[in-house]
This record gives structure tokens, C-alpha cells and sequence, in this order.
């Protein structure tokens, strides 16, 4: 076997893989885990664990990050004494010293270097036919791509560093590369296959990546409300169709916090401390004038304490639900008919009125994608897009675009920013 081989010691990163895998799989057959090095990440029997460490990195970061980004949108609002959510919730991220922004970047920041890491070193135990669950690497490649899109959603800049090693920021300009990475690995999940599962998983990513990116172009330079907030012509369309097609009706992906025991830091600051709370009342269906009966139910499942405790309910990640929306946006204005197909079907899953052509279909991609992906880290870019306000914004804030910056101690500690 012929494998790259690394000085530098990983023994906290090894710690980390240990952790993650409890529960889950066996990581390496060592007998004394604090000698790991990094030349031990590169033994077959790793695999399993470079996945799960990945894995639940990811699900860390990504709580940290939908904590501040579902707070300056119109999903949560600061209830408590922690003053840190009074910027988001006033409608400014922009804030570098904020202790959630300086808190949040490094778990986001550690899932992107573990996902680059297991997709590497993977690739590479593949390459040489001793990987034992091919699945470890699709999943790897699926995991990263979505960090890399979880970041290019929510952050106005980047840093990409290598341990001990800085580098200078990607650049407000060049966030978008994130999701042409993510849609690059997602180009390689889609064409391993090895089941339906993962397969519709990989295409439905890759369908949020291109929307993604579709909206991402029409909000830079930040600053202003699109004339046209629709995205078309992305080529999400299809793969969001080729995912459908191998989805359940209602199909969605979770993240389990609870078997993995790793605490959603947005649920604990929602359902333990109290600080940011969801919003109340509602908002009602644009037909029936009712409290929008999907957003209740996420609420509400995220706030069941008696099923997760405080700190462990789950993220949906991908959906069916998200697909049919991606079809009918892409579909409104040259195929009418054909958008008010895919909202009606997601409309039919909760018995809701139809809507018809002669409705304002603008108007309901943004309302069918704020109820049925609600808690989804979707919301603040749709506002955006939209033209949408949060009732708590700041009338002095103009945040129109505005993401997450690179945090105040990288800025100090990295001497390329």
C-alpha cells in the first residue's frame, strides 16, 4: 500500500476520531490512543472513523452557525440575557468580536479540514482497493460537500488553513468556489452509487448546491434586492428531478444528535437557556390564513424535549420537499403549469388548498420553501432574495446580503488577513 505519508502529529484529531466513533464503529487498533500520530489516519482500519469524525464535525459546526444565521432571520429571536444574539437578532452579523462568530468559526472551520482530510485520505485507501465499506468515502464526499455549501451560504469570507499552516482569506468575491467544490465531490458521489439511498442523497445536494450558487450570484456584490430573485437555468432542475425520482413522497435525511450524543447548540440555546427562541405567533398560509401547519410541526420537533431532551433534536439536510420547490422556481415563468405541479404536490402532503396559475407563484416559492424548510439554514438567503425584512431588524441596519465574517482572533492570529 502506497500512502502519502505526514510529520506532523494529529494526536488531538485522532482523540477526536476515537470520540466521534464511539457508538458507531471501531476507529483503530491501537493500544494506547494517545501515541496516535497522523501516519495512523492512514491505515485501512481508519476509514470507518475519518468518516464518523467528519460526521459529527459537521454536525457541530453547522448548529453554531444556523444559531447566528436563523437569528437574523425571521425563524428565532433574542429572548434572553446573552447579548451576543442582539446583533443578529438587530439584523448584523457583520460584527468580527462577537463571541458566537468567534465560538462558531472554528467548529466550521474543523469540519472543512476533516472533510478535505477523509476524502483524501480515503480516495487514496481506495485507490489502492483496500477500502473495506465503500460507502465511507461516498458519504465522506457527500459530508464535505456539505460543509463547503453550509459555509459558501453563511459566510461573507473564508479562511482555508492547514493546522499550523495560515493562509490568506478566499475572498468575498470567490466565496462561490465553495459550491463549485461542493458540486465537484457531489459529480463523484453521484457516479459511485453503490445504493438508491445515497445516490438520491448526492443528487439532491448537488440540486441545493446549483440553486445555491444561482442565488448567490444574484445577491454579489451584497447590497441590494434582485430585480428577478428566481433562480433559473442553474441545472439544479434536473438533478432535483433525478433525486425525486429515487426519493419516497416525503422523503428527508436527518442528522441524529441523539445516538451520536453531540449537542445541537441552537436546540440548547433555544430549549435550555432560553436565549433565542421561535418565532410566535406563526405565520399564516397564504390560502387558508391559518398558522402554517408544516412550520408548526418543525417547531415543534425541535422543541420536543420530551423525545430529544434540550440538546438533541435533529437537522434535516436534504428532502424531497426541497426538490419539488427547486423544479417549481426553476419552472416559474417558462412552464407555469409545471410549478404549480411540484408546489402542489408538497402542498398535498399536509392537505392544504392547491394554488392555480393564476396565483402569485413569486410569492408562494417563497412562502412553500420558508414553511417546508424551516430551521433548514435556507431562510436568511430567500429573505434576502426576496426582499424580505425580519420585524426585529434594526432600522439603522442595512444587512441586505450580509453573512458571517471571518472572526476577530483568526484576524489576529493569522498574519496573511
Amino acid at each position: 500500500m502506497k500512502l502519502v505519508k505526514r510529520k506532523k502529529s494529529l494526536i488531538l484529531l485522532s482523540v477526536l476520531f476515537l470520540f466521534a466513533g464511539a457508538g458507531c464503529d471501531s476507529l483503530l487498533d491501537v493500544e494506547n490512543p494517545n501515541s496516535l500520530t497522523e501516519d495512523d489516519i492512514y491505515n485501512p482500519s481508519s476509514a470507518t472513523g475519518l468518516k464518523n469524525g467528519l460526521l459529527h464535525q459537521l454536525m457541530v459546526g453547522m448548529s453554531w452557525t444556523y444559531a447566528a444565521t436563523s437569528t437574523t432571520s425571521d425563524e428565532l429571536y433574542w429572548t434572553g440575557s446573552y447579548e451576543s444574539y442582539s446583533d443578529f437578532d438587530s439584523g448584523n452579523l457583520d460584527v468580527n468580536t462577537n463571541e458566537i462568530v468567534v465560538a462558531g468559526f472554528p467548529e466550521i472551520s474543523q469540519a472543512r479540514y476533516m472533510g478535505d482530510l477523509a476524502v483524501e485520505t480515503l480516495t487514496e485507501i481506495d485507490g489502492d482497493g483496500e477500502l473495506g465499506d465503500p460507502t465511507d468515502l461516498t458519504r465522506s464526499l457527500i459530508y464535505s460537500a456539505l460543509v463547503k455549501i453550509i459555509i459558501a451560504e453563511n459566510y461573507d469570507n473564508f479562511v482555508i488553513s492547514d493546522r499550523q499552516d495560515t493562509s490568506p482569506p478566499v475572498g468575498a468575491d470567490n466565496m462561490d468556489s465553495f459550491f463549485t467544490e461542493a458540486i465537484t465531490l457531489l459529480d463523484r458521489a453521484v457516479s459511485r452509487s453503490e445504493n438508491s439511498t445515497l445516490e438520491a442523497q448526492a443528487l439532491g445536494l448537488r440540486a441545493r448546491a446549483k440553486h445555491s450558487l444561482g442565488m448567490w450570484a444574484k445577491l454579489n456584490p451584497a447590497g441590494s434586492v434582485p430585480a428577478n430573485p428566481l433562480v433559473s437555468g442553474s441545472g439544479a432542475s434536473a438533478d432535483a428531478e433525478a433525486a425525486i425520482a429515487l426519493m419516497d413522497g416525503d422523503y428527508k435525511a436527518t442528522f441524529n444528535y441523539q445516538s451520536a450524543l453531540f449537542t445541537n447548540y441552537m436546540a440548547g440555546q433555544v430549549n435550555s437557556r432560553g436565549e433565542i427562541t421561535p418565532i410566535d405567533p406563526i405565520f399564516s398560509d397564504l390560502k387558508t390564513g391559518e398558522p402554517d401547519p408544516r412550520a408548526t410541526v418543525i417547531i415543534s420537533d425541535f422543541t420536543d424535549i420530551a423525545t430529544y431532551t434540550e440538546n438533541y433534536p435533529p437537522y434535516t439536510w436534504v428532502s424531497a420537499r426541497e426538490m419539488h420547490l427547486i423544479v417549481a422556481e426553476e419552472a416559474v415563468g417558462s412552464d407555469n403549469l409545471r410549478a404549480v405541479d411540484h408546489i402542489n404536490f408538497v402542498r398535498g402532503l399536509d392537505g392544504l388548498p392547491e394554488v392555480t396559475a393564476g396565483d402569485d407563484l413569486v410569492a408562494f416559492i417563497e412562502h412553500e420553501r420558508r414553511a417546508n424548510l424551516f430551521f433548514q439554514g435556507r431562510r436568511l438567503l430567500d429573505m434576502y432574495r426576496f426582499g424580505t425584512s425580519a420585524p426585529q431588524w434594526d432600522a439603522s441596519q442595512d444587512p441586505v446580503g450580509t453573512l458571517l465574517p471571518i472572526p476577530q482572533n483568526e484576524v489576529e492570529a493569522n498574519p496573511e488577513i
